[in-house]
């Protein structure tokens, strides 16, 4: 069994402990306004795939939040990890794209991933699980963030520590809405990883992105081709499923003939999505099984909880469908303008 080496003894809260097979991960509660105070620190939100990095007996996985097994999706990424003489490390994270301005792209990312060109891609670690054999998560988050910036001390440059800041957690928030950043992560200096969706971690958004669920997709018009929009829908708090628009604006012409004969294949003839009363399609519509999910910027929703000027950016592959829940009741995103 491997022992805890001395400079961890004074870690409270670790343990010694084989990886488990499956590792919950730490999730972020929407709120409007960044927390202020020292019990408080703050990072930059990344638009990319969040993915736990594993490391055991000389070989690296790449894993996502739902287990999912992607090592072969990120081969540069995958030896870069392998070459850590860390066995019994997992490192979290999250894996991006990023533009000659140095901000994360979510649709550069999957424009990557269509076309196999992942060499570029950076992986930003945030937290860190397990260190050699030794499980941390029962340890203060300033702790494990401490030994992440060392584990990373010589890591390739293509995996790269995320940074965080101390307080000030309203100006961190301005500055990152300023850069025109997606948002940023808020997270308590001595919360330990509980691997939930919990008060202890809060995320900010500057831009209104978000996930939704593929329910239908209109017919092509004019010399339009594979399909007009995509309809999308979230799910409620109470598991009820609510139209929230139509996205038809972002489709490559190759994702447009691509995706259309995906969708053909889970066609049903009624929705399932709940439709606001005196909802009128003017192009016919193919309704889908809630199968696909869609990463989607907007300006703002409207009184009756529709999208305004949204824009597809890309599919989500790591989520399943039921875990997109918005509570309408509770968040007002901020207006927003498009990405640049």
């Amino acid at each position: 069994m491997v022992k805890v080496q001395p400079k961890l003894r004074r870690v409270a809260g670790i343990r010694q402990a084989a990886l488990p097979k499956h590792i919950p991960v730490d999730l972020a509660v929407l709120e409007k306004q960044a927390p202020d105070g020292d019990d408080w620190l703050h990072e930059i939100k990344f638009d990319g795939y969040r993915m736990l990095a594993r490391i055991e007996n000389g070989r690296a996985r790449l894993v996502t939040r739902n287990d999912q097994d992607w090592t072969a999706r990120f081969p540069e990424l995958t030896e870069a990890f392998a070459s850590f003489d860390r066995s019994g490390t997992v490192f979290d994270g999250e894996i991006v794209r990023l533009k000659q301005d140095g901000i994360s792209s979510f649709a550069a990312l999957q424009e990557a991933l269509s076309n196999e060109e992942t060499a570029d891609l950076v992986y930003y670690a945030f937290d860190l699980l397990f260190l050699d054999g030794v499980d941390l998560r029962g340890s203060a988050l300033e702790s494990r963030k401490q030994l992440l910036a060392k584990a990373l001390g010589d890591a390739p440059a293509n995996i790269r520590l995320s940074e965080h800041r101390v307080g000030g957690g309203k100006g961190f928030f301005s500055q990152a809405c300023g850069l025109k950043l997606e948002g940023i992560i808020s997270k308590r200096r001595h919360s330990l990883y509980s691997g939930t969706r919990n008060p202890d971690w809060i995320k900010v958004k500057c831009l209104n992105t978000e996930e939704f669920v593929i329910i239908g997709y209109t017919e092509p018009q004019r010399s339009r081709v594979g399909f007009g929009a995509l309809l999308v829908g979230y799910y409620t708090p109470s598991g009820e499923l609510k139209y929230a628009g139509k996205v038809g604006t972002g489709y490559s012409r190759e994702f447009l003939e691509a995706f259309q004969s995906k969708l053909q294949r889970i066609e049903q003839e009624k929705p399932t999505a709940v439709l606001p009363k005196g909802t009128y399609m003017r192009a016919r519509v193919h309704w889908v099984k809630p199968r696909y999910l869609a990463q989607v910027e907007f300006t703002e929703w409207t009184r009756d909880n529709i999208l305004r000027h949204p824009s597809f950016l890309g599919l989500r592959e790591d989520k399943h469908p039921r875990e997109i829940i918005v509570d309408r009741r509770r968040v007002e995103p901020v207006k927003a303008g498009r990405r640049s």
